[in-house]
């Protein structure tokens, strides 16, 4: 009975812990652990200079899972840098994984009737520090954020904003819960 007892105890504070913002313990098949986030940086093909639209972009970060992975438990599509510590974790991510060079990528921020978006819906702090200073402007339709090398000895990438229909090297995924 208390085995049973403390199993329970045990679940519970695991399934309130998730609800709270806790970090995950592991990332689905083809994303990593970056900090607390389930990431994954596409593979940018030098020799195949394959490059995305935002719409590219977020397609595939939203079909990203394979098919044996437990789709139901997670949702994926581009990464919101919703805090300054994602922001961060990426950018010392992609410093260090980049041999390619220092190359912009996708995340899932939108201008969407007159307001800046994350994929989520949610709106973006037009007063953080993730973008480049002066941005991003007000009333940029079909606007869309992506990230870009701007501070080499800091090794640190922060957002701009760019036309939904250019294209850009690569993207960021992220995986969450639900």
């Amino acid at each position: 009975m208390c085995r049973s007892l403390i199993a329970a105890t045990t679940l519970l504070l695991l399934l309130v812990g998730c609800h709270q913002g806790f970090a995950y313990k592991e990332c689905p098949e083809g994303y990593i652990l970056l900090g607390e986030y389930c990431i994954k940086v596409a593979d940018y093909q030098l020799v195949a200079n394959k490059t995305y639209t935002y719409a590219e972009a977020q397609f595939r970060c939203q079909r990203s899972l394979p098919t044996s992975t437990g789709q139901s438990v997670w949702t994926t599509d581009l990464v919101e840098l919703d805090d300054n510590k994602k922001l961060e974790a990426i950018s010392k991510h992609v410093f260090e994984q980049d041999s390619v060079g220092r190359i912009p990528y996708w995340v899932g921020g939108e201008y969407v009737n007159g307001v800046w978006k994350w994929v989520s819906g949610s709106k973006i702090n037009l007063r953080s520090h993730i973008f480049l200073p002066d941005e991003p402007e007000i009333n940029e339709t079909n606007r869309a954020v992506y990230i870009v090398p701007a501070d080499m000895k800091h090794k640190r990438y922060y957002a701009s904003t760019y036309s939904r229909m250019d294209i850009v090297p690569s993207y960021i995924c992220e995986a969450k819960q639900k």
